[in-house]
């Protein structure tokens, strides 16, 4: 019963999806919070969404390189990227973090899903744990809130 309740919940999710209303605009050059969208748990009378806690994996490199962050795509897992993540680490001597996105793998698992949330789960990790400015890796699922990060928080390179 519970695997139907969270797949109706992330189809529900799937079919609400849509592109800030604000558009591209003008992007301050810091990694402050930016508003999420409404509470998509069903007007429950939450004011909004809140941060959760990801589960993750860093994989350690050298501090003055640029991280690399992977995100993996629907129904997939932090685990996904084991092998590249560790080969990347290898290779490149960058550290090296894959997610598992809310309602994924470890992570918590909330009502509240979409990609606004999810951007905003990451502008809340990736400070926490040192690692701005990154490169950000998505796959599907994970490349959307990728790039809704990216024009949220972009920033041109130094």
């Amino acid at each position: 019963v519970r695997a139907g309740q969270r797949l109706a919940s992330m189809l529900r999710w799937i079919r609400a999806w849509k592109l800030p209303r604000e558009g591209l605009g003008s992007h301050s050059p810091s990694f402050a919070r930016v508003p999420v969208a409404p509470s998509s748990s069903g007007g429950r009378g939450e004011a909004e969404p809140r941060p959760l806690p990801l589960s993750y994996r860093l994989l350690d490199g050298e501090a003055a390189l640029p991280a690399v962050v992977f995100l993996h795509g629907l129904f997939g897992c932090k685990t996904n990227f084991n092998s590249i993540a560790k080969a990347f680490a290898q290779q490149t001597g960058r550290r090296v973090l894959t997610v598992d996105a809310r309602n994924h793998g470890n992570s918590p698992h909330s009502p509240d899903m979409s990609y606004e949330i999810m951007s905003q789960d990451l502008q809340d990790l990736l400070p926490r744990l040192g690692l701005v400015p990154c490169v950000i890796a998505g796959h599907s699922m994970g490349g959307r809130t990728a790039m809704l990060l990216a024009l949220q928080r972009s920033q041109p390179p130094p």
